[in-house]
């Protein structure tokens, strides 16, 4: 493919497309489910494969029902682009020899692309050194703030047109949705807590947001404190910290124990929880993402990461970073910074 391609206006055509991530995370998860969406809007009728070098995918389970419309094939733990080896053109063609019409690369760093660059294709797509080994350039070179711009530029590299109007993925699954509704009924005004990550350097401290939970409580809101399996350790301090605490995502026993909940195994749990959730506060996280994807008005802590590329996805999202306070640690922001927006969020959108 000429790189010409672009000034002359000639569509690129593909029936096989590869795109390929280094890993997915599950808040990578749903912020690509936009790329996915757009990238089937162009090419209706491709097969459409995702790699996954290192981990797996949540398209591959929990989320595959969802994603159907817009993936055919998944690939995980394919090691694709991990070690440096396999640069040699001696060493064996990544994916078995397969050819695509068209590949295109998530990742940037560049040892990685050029390996990528070794499965055969018709074209390929790479932001890696500003497009230096891309097939195609994008028709604006400045590199988008948001993580999902960044990848839709990939997709504006191709010059394209769309050819169909496709509904975006739709998260919400009924039978979540009825569960959700049993773990928070109607009545109160619930607000979302989300104290964990799985960077426990990106969390707020616990204890500010117990002084939040507080005084919600003190305001007739309801906190609910959103705890995944990675924080278990966090579960016996907030079920001694406040009376009877909201904790939707574990089973709590009367001699103190607690079992996660197998139903939030499925981040669309996740999201169910976010429709009953009048607000909520969040690290930045997967789980800010998950509550994103339900709409639920958000307000994202951010520590040493960059609110201005990772901002939940939301059309109801605040941020406060900790950069605003002249540092990276997000023990900066203070709880006084924090009520006032949180009070915003549920008058306005409640």
């Amino acid at each position: 493919m000429s790189r010409l391609r672009r000034l002359f206006g000639r569509e690129i055509l593909a029936e096989t497309i590869l795109v390929h991530g280094k890993d997915q995370p599950i808040g990578d998860a749903f912020i690509q489910s936009r790329f996915f969406h757009e990238l089937r809007c162009l090419y209706p009728n491709a097969h459409i494969t995702f790699a996954v070098s290192l981990g797996g995918s949540a398209y591959a389970n929990s989320l595959k029902s969802v994603m159907a419309p817009y993936l055919d094939e998944v690939l995980t733990h394919q090691g694709l682009s991990l070690d440096r080896r396999a640069l040699s053109p001696l060493s064996p063609r990544p994916l078995a020899g397969r050819r695509f019409d068209l590949v295109i690369d998530l990742e940037k760093v560049w040892w990685q692309t050029l390996i990528l660059r070794r499965v055969r294709h018709g074209g390929f797509v790479s932001a890696s050194k500003h497009f230096l080994f891309s097939d195609c350039w994008p028709r604006d070179w400045r590199k988008p703030e948001h993580l999902s711009e960044q990848y839709l530029m990939l997709l504006d590299a191709l010059g394209t047109a769309k050819k169909v109007d496709l509904p975006p993925p739709d998260f919400r699954c009924p039978e979540r949705m009825a569960q959700a509704a049993t773990l928070l009924p109607p009545g109160p005004k619930y607000v979302g807590l989300v104290p964990g990550a799985g960077d426990r350097g990106k969390c707020w401290p616990l204890e500010r947001y117990f002084a939040v939970a507080r005084a919600l409580i003190a305001g007739g809101l309801t906190p609910v404190f959103l705890l995944g399996p990675a924080e278990a350790d966090l579960v016996p301090i907030v079920r001694a910290s406040f009376e009877s605490p909201l904790l939707p995502a574990w089973i709590l026993q009367a001699d103190g124990s607690a079992t996660f909940h197998p139903a939030f195994s499925s981040p669309l749990m996740t999201v169910a929880v976010g429709r009953h959730l009048c607000a909520a506060v969040t690290n930045d996280c997967g789980m800010a993402h998950m509550l994103a994807a339900a709409n639920t008005p958000l307000l994202t802590l951010f520590g040493y990461t960059n609110p201005k590329k990772y901002m939940p996805l939301s059309s109801i999202s605040e941020v406060i970073s900790a950069r605003h306070y002249g540092t990276i640690q997000p023990e900066a922001i203070p709880v006084e910074d924090v009520l006032p927006r949180i009070e915003r969020l549920v008058r306005q959108y409640s």
